[in-house]
């Protein structure tokens, strides 16, 4: 593996600021000297992690999960460190190169996804690639909005196989990558391609429209790979994140076609599912991205049931959820052609709550001027309303139910209050903070001064003989070592100087969420030594009683006992061998 310097990686972390970075990803709000936000890392429904901008690390008081810009990216997106130190670097143009190597080989996909994306959209601004442009402007999508979303165009006659084989690639490798069949021909045949992207802003795979031909399969899509999966992508995000700077709120939708539409007409907040129903991984981006959503699915039945599936996933988060249901069955790429972008802007402006849409919904094939089924109707209504922590919202109705139904509130509020006894509270599963006996609990205290004060470093360099825990002992030589070489200590920076001793920086990561106090006296620190130097008197001074129990001779029994009591006064004296 190539060596890349610490200097280098302490340059693109100074060059990189946490907050921005951690933003993108979870939306964070200023709370004194920090940002917070929901973790990642767990289930959270509450805002538990903190970021710091003065020390440039993030921490999770609940899951315990911190560390620096480089190992949230890293954890975040499933890369190694230094590929998360590669995507970093990019943005603040430092490029590692060929510096970087994760695998046994250099992983060339998404420099081949690169290459073939800007392969396909060069072809549509050919002579062959009049008919796409012409298709794509009577659908009203202009060159503007092509090179926005990179359109672009596979043709027959222009082999995308054939470049990428003069560009040194091996075929094995563009059919693993799902870009070549095994005949060695071009998966996608006189399609419009449009790009796929990772979380990250990356081309990782392609979906491919027929145009002015007939085709059994209106849409293909690459196929799923190591970097694509269906259920982990959604068509967008890269775009849609950047967005939410200006908007509260996300735009969920089911085809890319609908986002495309959406960003033609000024709306840019939308991202779309891969043709699948949302997944868990779909949930955790989605709560990790906004406190608000809405719900813009198809108009038809297949587009309700679409929303009801993902108001299951999503409804526990804590995202707020609103919803828009089109008429006459129309998506929303046909909603804006046929009704306008100032109507679908009053759509969105007007999507109602999750409480109100569930509440029609529960309407549905329900005769309401039947007693019977407004009984069933106003029973499941109440029902559907324990389900909600907005007190004010269960209240409003409460009472509007009683109005519309003419029966009476207290009726409805005690079958209310019933229900809402009977429901058990769902917590959600945080890590136990870790408990330390004395020993423990010294030694970590030492190491989390020695991130803070040089005096520490100085103090135990000097005074602590030998730390009773194996990490604890490699993690203390690592810090003094770093201080001498650098002269100071950073902790963003130390977290990346020892990013590849798992077992270490495991350790660190449990130190930082320690919840203490920031200041220290030195009187504390002393007490902290003394109790991990004890520590071996206490081994040595329970050896020889086990050693007296074995004895049999009075005199070496005599001889053991006074080696115990002599240490055991120089435990109590405080004194040091």
């Amino acid at each position: 593996m190539a060596y890349i310097s610490n200097e280098v990686i302490n340059e693109i972390r100074n060059k990189t600021d946490i907050v921005d970075v951690v933003s993108k990803y979870v939306n964070l709000t200023k709370r004194g000297k920090n940002y917070i936000g929901v973790c990642p890392f767990h289930d959270d429904h509450s805002p538990s992690m903190s970021v710091s901008p003065e020390k440039q690390i993030f921490t999770c008081f609940s899951c315990g999960a911190s560390g620096n810009v480089f190992t949230f990216v890293s954890d975040f997106e499933k890369i190694s460190f230094m590929d998360a130190v590669k995507l970093l670097g990019d943005k603040v143009g430092i490029n590692i190169g060929s510096n970087i190597i994760t695998k046994k080989e250099k992983d060339d996909y998404i420099d081949i996804y690169n290459l073939t994306s800007k392969f396909y959209q060069n072809s549509l601004f050919t002579n062959l690639g009049k008919n796409a442009i012409e298709y794509l402007e009577k659908r009203k999508i202009d060159k503007e909005t092509i090179k926005k979303f990179g359109i672009g165009l596979s043709i027959q006659k222009v082999s995308l196989t054939d470049y990428l084989k003069s560009k040194k690639y091996n075929v094995d490798k563009l059919i693993d990558i799902g870009l070549t069949n095994e005949n060695g021909n071009d998966i996608f045949i006189n399609r419009i391609m449009f790009p796929i992207h990772d979380l990250s802003g990356n081309v990782v795979a392609f979906s491919g429209r027929i145009y002015n031909t007939k085709d059994n399969s209106k849409y293909i899509n690459t196929k799923e790979t190591d970097k694509f999966k269906k259920g982990k992508i959604l068509y967008n995000y890269h775009i849609a994140r950047e967005y939410l700077k200006k908007n509260d709120s996300v735009i969920l939708m089911e085809g890319q076609m609908d986002v495309i539409r959406s960003s033609t007409v000024g709306i840019n907040n939308c991202i779309a599912t891969m043709g699948t129903a949302l997944t868990k991984d779909h949930r955790s981006i989605l709560k990790n991205m906004t406190d608000n959503i809405i719900l813009c699915f198809d108009g038809d039945a297949a587009g309700e049931k679409a929303t009801n599936a993902a108001i299951e996933i999503l409804e526990d988060t804590g995202i707020n959820i609103r919803v828009v249901r089109l008429p006459n069955n129309m998506d929303p790429d046909e909603y804006i052609l046929k009704e306008g972008a100032d109507s679908f802007k009053e759509q969105i402006k007007n999507a109602i709550s999750l409480v109100d849409y569930k509440m029609e919904i529960l309407k549905k094939n329900k005769n309401l001027n039947d007693i019977k089924d407004i009984s069933s109707y106003l029973n499941s209504a109440v029902k559907e309303l324990v389900n909600i922590n907005d007190d004010i919202a269960v209240e409003l109705n409460l009472k509007k139910l009683s109005t519309n139904y003419n029966v009476d509130y207290n009726t409805l509020r005690s079958k209310y209050d019933n229900l809402r006894s009977k429901k058990k509270e769902v917590v959600s599963e945080i890590k136990p903070k870790k408990v330390y006996d004395k020993y423990g609990k010294a030694q970590t205290s030492l190491i989390y001064y020695m991130l803070k004060s040089n005096t520490v470093i100085n103090m135990v360099e000097k005074r602590v003989g030998y730390f009773p825990d194996k990490n604890i002992r490699e993690l203390s030589n690592e810090i003094i070592y770093y201080f001498h070489k650098y002269g100071i200590i950073n902790v963003a920076d130390f977290i990346s100087y020892i990013a590849d001793r798992d077992e270490i920086l495991h350790t660190l990561k449990e130190i930082i969420v320690m919840d203490k106090e920031e200041d220290f006296k030195l009187e504390e620190i002393e007490d902290y030594i003394f109790v991990v130097n004890e520590y071996h008197k206490e081994v040595r001074i329970n050896d020889l009683k086990m050693k007296l129990k074995e004895e049999k001779d009075p005199l070496k029994q005599a001889k053991i006992s006074l080696e115990i009591m002599n240490l055991r006064k120089g435990v109590r004296n405080g004194t040091r061998d």
